[in-house]
């Protein structure tokens, strides 16, 4: 039987495509790959094709991080219904297991697994040997990533990130993207993470509620809606934030299509295009806040503020709270009780080297232990 994945492995990719400067559809033919396979995210398609895909993307646009933008495409809800047993299961020990429970639902080349070490546990999130290629590689523990920060609601992160593959050329769209030291030309692909940081008990935990989500995982409908305008907008967003492009023109011309379409498209969904920006701001420094080592001054570079004064004004007025005292308060709370959502958006943002980003810097499946 040759292996699946579902379609919602390629979401966002008509967005990166262009961005990256690629057709979209061009290369979907080249690949064998329908083009109304990127409306129906649930629908099968060849994992050899989708492979084949993301790594001529990759070669074709000169982006050794292609697969990491794609990523940055994803959130924790489109992982589909199993992201409802997820966020409620008691550690993440549970929730990798639930995951390899259900990885029919993801795709059919995923193989992953935790391994006991002696100063650390081993995460291995692996793909069938045919499949291991570099971009499928960094999508998938991108997509990985999402699924275990977004179950723990921010509260794991790994110890350490590892790739067999050797360093690629964007290195630092992965010293962005992830958490945690990345090591190349590792002996396994995946993650290192601290025995009791998988055991310990999350304080949301509801057992009842993972069990009405088991419940309902063999009930709901494998058929979602096809994607709005207003979250190919988000993604769109999220692509050009970093280098200060995120405006409803960059916008319009990332999705080939004229500044008044997009507008009358998205008033028909009754969003507008200001609401759609700060929301993705508002997730986006939420969710970089959360790692303490990125510098504040970072983060507002990716969030495409010119300066930091700018940036930690927009803030306030959102939170009511500086950047710094924000962090430090999330670090109390989730200290005691975890904090209050995950993400819906990740970036990566990678600053382009434009003369206005310059000019604005200078202003088989492992058995699971039981």
């Amino acid at each position: 039987m040759t292996p699946l994945v579902r379609a919602v492995t390629l979401t966002g990719y008509a967005e990166v495509a262009a961005y990256v400067g690629l057709d979209a559809y061009q290369m979907l033919r080249l690949c064998r790959i329908s083009r109304d396979s990127l409306d129906d995210p649930e629908k099968k398609l060849p994992a050899s094709s989708v492979v084949e895909l993301l790594e001529q993307s990759a070669s074709r646009s000169g982006r050794s991080d292609f697969g990491l933008l794609l990523a940055q495409c994803r959130t924790f809800a489109s992982l589909g219904p199993v992201s409802l047993l997820l966020e409620h299961l008691p550690t993440m020990w549970d929730v990798v297991n639930a995951i390899t429970e259900h990885r029919h639902q993801l795709n059919d080349i995923l193989v992953l697994g935790i391994e006991k070490g002696g100063t650390a546990d081993m995460l291995k999130i692996e793909l069938m040997p045919k499949y291991t290629s570099r971009q499928a590689c960094a999508l998938t523990l991108g997509v990985a990533l999402i699924a275990l920060r977004g179950a723990s609601r921010r509260g794991w992160s790994p110890q350490s990130v590892h790739f067999t593959h050797a360093v690629p050329s964007h290195l630092n769209a992965y010293k962005r993207f992830f958490p945690a030291p990345v090591q190349f030309e590792s002996h396994f692909n995946g993650f290192t993470s601290t025995h009791d940081a998988l055991t310990g008990r999350m304080p949301w935990a509801n057992d009842t509620m993972a069990a009405h989500a088991r419940r309902l995982l063999e009930l709901v409908p494998r058929s979602l809606e096809a994607s709005a305008t207003k979250e190919s907008v988000s993604r769109s967003i999220i692509l050009l934030l970093p280098s200060g492009d995120a405006t409803l023109a960059q916008v319009a011309a990332n999705l080939a299509t004229s500044e008044r379409t997009l507008q009358r498209e998205l008033e028909k969904e009754g969003v507008g295009f200001a609401a759609l920006l700060s929301e993705a701001r508002r997730e986006l420094a939420m969710w970089y806040l959360g790692y303490p080592e990125q510098s504040i001054t970072s983060i507002a570079e990716l969030l495409g503020y010119a300066s930091l004064s700018s940036f930690t004004r927009w803030f306030t007025e959102e939170f009511g709270l500086s950047p710094r005292a924000w962090r430090d308060s999330e670090l109390i709370a989730r200290r005691r009780m975890g904090p209050s959502k995950p993400p819906q958006f990740i970036q990566l943002g990678r600053k382009r080297e434009t003369a206005r980003s310059r000019e604005k810097d200078s202003a088989q499946p492992i058995k699971m232990i039981a």
